[in-house]
């Protein structure tokens, strides 16, 4: 069993995915100050709401970057502003979105600069 304090989770979810909170209220019991979750639902959080580690991320990264050198190497154009702002206006609306950080977590890319990639998608299929 896991006790959280509800304040360090309710500080924790600004930094978390849209539903973070939510989910761990769901998946727990609130007794007092303290969320009690159970280890298996305590893992289940983690696996649904961590982004990718960091050599995912940094993999990612530099495929993106070599996509996105390809294409304007290709003479790709850029992406135009008003298709940058469709897609970030469905990342804010995703509840994979972290929006303290700005960041996708199924992803863990920045979502302000892979919005501008030509090469790149949502990895949820949403753009």
């Amino acid at each position: 069993m896991t006790a959280i304090p509800l304040a360090k989770l309710r500080s924790a979810a600004a930094y978390k995915p849209q539903g973070y909170y939510d989910a761990c209220i769901a998946a727990g019991t609130v007794e007092g100050e303290n969320l009690l979750l159970s280890d298996e639902a305590f893992a289940d959080l983690r696996r649904r709401f961590t982004p990718p580690n960091i050599f995912r991320q940094s993999v990612s990264a530099a495929a993106a970057a070599a996509g996105e050198c390809g294409a304007a190497m290709a003479g790709m154009p850029p992406v135009e502003d008003a298709e940058i702002a469709r897609r970030l206006s469905l990342c804010e609306a995703c509840p994979y979105l972290i929006a303290g950080e700005r960041r996708c977590s199924k992803c863990g890319c920045f979502v302000e600069a892979k919005a501008r990639f030509r090469t790149q998608r949502c990895p949820d299929a949403r753009w």
